[in-house]
């Protein structure tokens, strides 16, 4: 509200200021105009000469300085409206060189010199430069180009001598702009009403890069357009070459022509090296204070990371809430499991809980990725799979198969990113008859079955897809498979973080584990449980680091 209000201020001001140029100008020329007997006369040639002469080449050389600017420093910012300025400028300096030559009491100048003549080549460089400055001004400020400042240099040269040639040597060719005896030509006039309509809507587009970048100096570009609405006005009056209309032009248009040669200087020389005199006292003052200010965000930083680990901290103890106790006994059936994250939070997950006297569910899962996005992963995951009144079907259990196929269903039914996806291995256990069903949902390594008189096999008869968004495409059919087990058996269901190959490095191997627990299978679970912990401290007290999470958990029948 503030900022529009300040904005709604500077247009105000902006307009008031183009008023307050106008209106004065406005007035000098009524006071001219009421004391036209007393102030306006026709002076001598000579005297006239001179001060034209010294006026136009002021003009001149404000006009080539500007065009000198704006064509040497376009390779430094390579903006468009430099390349426009510069043929603009250099244009309408070399035919204002070809008016001043060619006014009448001048010198030949290739042919002779005249009223006609003289009017012709100013007409023009008006022209150019009310059309050039307009089409700069519609450009936006900042545009950039790649085209070659030469080629606009050879285009301004091309078109000088063609309008030098045409003003000098066929004049009969172009309607007459100024007739000794008569004056001004009704189309003199009208061409002169053209250029100040022109200049005026340019001002209207530098008020607003004015508006748009806040800087200073499109305020007194748009007030030298405002002296270049007047130079025009002043010259549909003059009734004499060598009048004091002719003589006001002139003078209007010196004040022109330094004021944009400010602005210009100002935007594309002065204004650069301001910006970098400040930078550099910046830089100064950071430098000063550079000890305080690294100790102060250092601090800052410090506060937010402990913020951020304390949050995480909180993130992880809900977490591992969601987790069964490390040992469980469910009616007759024993577990022992280990949870390692390899960061605070985790992509594992896994659950072990009873559907009713008889059944009890288990499913170990491996989310895509690591961290926060991981673990919120899971604890959708945790409610789908975890409700025990999901896993009925009227009076039957449903399968592992069922709540896998279900599964996939919601989660293609959630906002997850596409990328993420989860492997999960389901299995349903039944006390009574001993008897184990299991489905996998994409899960890459394999739960591994040591019986009581050490054979041992993996669970590899199902191999169902992946738990991913991919329901638009693809319906995968989940299938399950059975597996008798015997008193004494054991399965461990584990995550590929504890078998996992990381730089050349393996935690554990596959034989490995099948040799601890054919060991220790006669030994009880807390036993077995440390030995595997051993395995892995001595695998990774050598500086090893682990990048994934290791989960497992054991099932003893």
């Amino acid at each position: 509200m503030i900022a529009e209000k300040a904005k709604k201020s500077i247009i105000h001001e902006d307009f008031l200021l183009i008023v307050a140029i106008f209106a004065i100008n406005l007035m000098f020329l009524r006071i001219i105009g009421v004391y036209e007997e007393q102030i306006y006369r026709v002076l001598n040639i000579p005297e006239f000469l001179t001060a034209h002469i010294v006026l136009e080449f002021l003009g001149i050389l404000l006009f080539f300085m500007t065009y000198t600017i704006t064509y040497y420093t376009f390779n430094k910012n390579m903006r468009l409206r430099l390349l426009v300025y510069s043929s603009t400028f250099f244009i309408t300096g070399s035919v204002s060189f070809f008016h001043t030559m060619s006014y009448k009491g001048m010198p030949s100048f290739f042919t002779e010199s005249s009223a006609p003549k003289a009017t012709i080549f100013w007409m023009i460089s008006r022209l150019v430069l009310a059309i050039g400055l307009f089409i700069a001004a519609a450009i936006p400020v900042d545009k950039k180009t790649n085209l070659k400042r030469e080629y606009f240099l050879g285009g301004s040269i091309v078109a000088t001598l063609a309008i030098f040639y045409i003003g000098t040597y066929k004049q009969d060719l172009l309607p007459p702009m100024f007739i000794d005896g008569q004056g001004l030509t009704p189309l003199k006039i009208y061409l002169e009403y053209f250029v100040m309509i022109l200049f005026s809507v340019t001002v209207v587009f530098c008020i607003r890069d004015y508006i748009r970048t806040n800087n200073r100096i499109f305020k007194i570009y748009y007030i030298s357009l405002c002296f270049a609405v007047f130079t025009d006005g002043a010259f549909t009056l003059y009734k004499s070459v060598y009048d004091t209309y002719n003589l006001l032009g002139h003078m209007f248009n010196i004040v022109f022509g330094f004021l944009v040669f400010r602005a210009i200087f100002s935007y594309n020389l002065d204004h650069p090296y301001n910006e970098l005199d400040k930078a550099k006292k910046r830089i100064k003052r950071y430098a000063d204070n550079l000890e305080e200010v690294v100790e102060n965000r250092t601090a800052e930083i410090q506060a937010v990371n402990n913020k951020m680990m304390e949050d995480l901290e909180h993130a992880k103890r809900i977490q591992q809430s969601l987790l069964p106790q490390k040992s469980l006994k469910i009616f007759n059936t024993k577990f022992i499991s280990e949870y390692i994250p390899c960061e605070r939070l985790s992509g594992d997950f896994y659950n072990i809980h009873a559907l009713d006297e008889e059944h009890l569910a288990m499913y170990i899962a491996d989310v895509s990725g690591h961290g926060v996005s991981a673990a919120v992963m899971t604890v959708f995951a945790d409610r789908i799979m975890k409700p025990t009144n999901l896993f009925h079907s009227g009076e039957n259990i449903i399968s592992p198969s069922e709540k896998l196929q279900s599964f996939y269903e919601e989660f293609n039914k959630s906002d997850f990113p596409n990328e993420m996806h989860i492997v999960i291995f389901e299995a349903v256990y039944n006390i009574r008859t001993q008897k184990l069903s299991y489905c996998s949902g994409g899960m890459n390594v394999l739960p591994i079955l040591v019986r009581r008189n050490g054979d041992w096999e993996l669970l590899d008869k199902s191999s169902g897809f992946t738990i991913c968004k991919f329901a638009e495409f693809y319906k995968p059919k989940y299938e399950n498979a059975y597996l008798d087990l015997n008193r004494g058996d054991r399965i461990i269901f584990y995550t590929d973080g504890l078998v996992e190959c990381f730089k050349g490095n393996t935690l554990l191997k596959m034989d490995t584990i099948v040799t601890i627990m054919k060991e220790y299978r006669y030994k009880s679970l807390n036993r077995l449980n440390e030995r595997i912990l051993l395995e892995i401290r001595e695998n990774t007290k050598d500086g090893y680091i682990h990048d994934d999470d290791i989960t497992y958990f054991i099932l003893e029948v």
